[in-house]
């Protein structure tokens, strides 16, 4: 697409594949060569840095596989990537898992060349830690710079749930002196909205959080909608927190703007037609996959099959609020309703006992965490490619990198 810069230098470059540059050191104790290694645990390990997004986690996942690897062939070091990938698609619920393994698959093939073995490795290695401590990281600063021009003074913002890239825009206008009021919705059932409130009122913004079911009555109130995004799909569709979907839509019945602010390594090479046909593993996930040095390409591996996201089905929580020691927003794990605090005086529960009953983990399991916004919904998405983009743009942009 014309006009449009290419988004990541995870790409080979003639300077970058020489072999005088050292091996990176693996930061893992379980991923020395000659022993098994575990991916999925080298994933979880990265996504403990809550700087560190879940395309990102799952790249450095893989980078740490090729250290660990003991294969002579790139054939052979293919085949350990491919079982590596399908071991973190198939067993974790997060999106962004699948576009970064995507993004590594391609960056991967279109590095093969003619330079030995080792060196190849070393650079492979190279680039991948480079792009995951200093291109990713650009990503999100490049997006706050274009979105916060967005952001007028006196501005009045609804965002959903919780996104590093929305709370960096919303901090770079703060910084600004520009004076911005945001809604945030309660994003239930992981209550992420609560992290958010608790980021922005911390750096003296004002913040206030709503019921996600009182969306259409603070919508009037508010200048635009910002979101964040777990993936970019090729209908320029937003894969993100559930309700995001019907903020969207409440957004366009009252004409306020809805804009999305997406990382050019979060878009997912997928077309979904509905809501249910996303792929998200099943919950029969086994607890490790181990890839050993040497393995045969041909070996199973016990993981599980990935089906599409059919209501009623378990999608536990990849990131859940961080706010303190004590976690007001626990839920009771009875599989019996419990009563909380009491109810207001007038309120339509008034005379119920008391006190409001509230859904057990049980209830919220059978819900999904993600929803699709479709692309006639959304007005720009704001990406760390340049200019803001409309959804066919990005879509257009997302099918010629991967047909390329």
């Amino acid at each position: 697409m014309a006009g449009v810069a290419s988004p990541l230098s995870l790409s080979p470059a003639p300077s970058a594949r020489g072999g005088s540059r050292p091996a990176a050191q693996s930061h893992a104790s379980g991923s020395q060569s000659g022993k098994g290694f575990d991916v999925i645990n080298a994933y979880k390990r990265a996504i403990e840095d809550d700087k560190v997004p879940h395309p990102i986690a799952a790249i450095l996942a893989l980078v740490e596989l090729i250290e660990a690897s003991t294969a002579s062939t790139v054939t052979g070091l293919a085949s350990e990537l491919t079982i590596g990938r399908q071991a973190l698609i198939n067993t974790q619920p997060s999106l962004g898992v699948r576009a970064g393994c995507q993004l590594w698959e391609r960056f991967f093939a279109l590095s093969m060349g003619g330079e030995d073995f080792p060196s190849y490795k070393r650079s492979l290695i190279s680039q991948g830690r480079s792009f995951c401590a200093i291109t990713a990281p650009q990503c999100r600063e490049k997006i706050a710079n274009l979105a916060v021009d967005f952001l007028r003074d006196d501005c009045v913002i609804l965002t959903h749930s919780y996104s590093r890239t929305v709370i960096q825009t919303i901090l770079r206008a703060h910084k600004q002196h520009k004076r911005i009021k945001v809604y945030v919705t309660e994003a239930r059932p992981a209550c992420l909205g609560m992290r958010t409130h608790q980021v922005l009122t911390a750096n003296g913004i004002p913040c206030t959080v709503v019921l996600d079911s009182a969306v259409a009555y603070v919508m009037e109130r508010v200048d635009m909608v910002l979101v964040g995004s777990e993936a970019v799909v090729e209908s320029g569709g937003l894969v993100s927190s559930v309700g995001t979907y019907q903020v969207a839509l409440v957004a366009k019945a009252m004409q306020k703007p809805f804009y999305a602010l997406a990382e050019s390594y979060k878009f997912l090479r997928h077309y979904p037609l509905s809501q249910t046909d996303l792929p998200i593993p099943s919950t029969s996930t086994t607890s490790s996959t181990f890839i050993s040095a040497g393995i045969d390409s041909n070996q199973k591996h016990q993981v599980s099959t990935v089906v599409p996201l059919e209501f009623p089905t378990l999608i536990p929580n990849s990131h859940p609020p961080a706010i303190g020691a004590h976690n007001p927003l626990s839920r009771p794990t009875s599989s019996t309703p419990q009563s909380r605090s009491p109810v207001v005086p007038g309120t339509p529960t008034e005379g119920m006992g008391g006190n409001r009953i509230e859904m057990t983990r049980e209830m919220e399991s059978i819900n999904p965490t993600v929803d699709v916004t479709t692309p006639d919904l959304i007005d720009f998405i704001i990406t760390d490619l340049g200019a803001p983009l409309s959804p066919t743009s990005v879509s257009q942009y997302l099918v010629a990198q991967f047909s390329s």
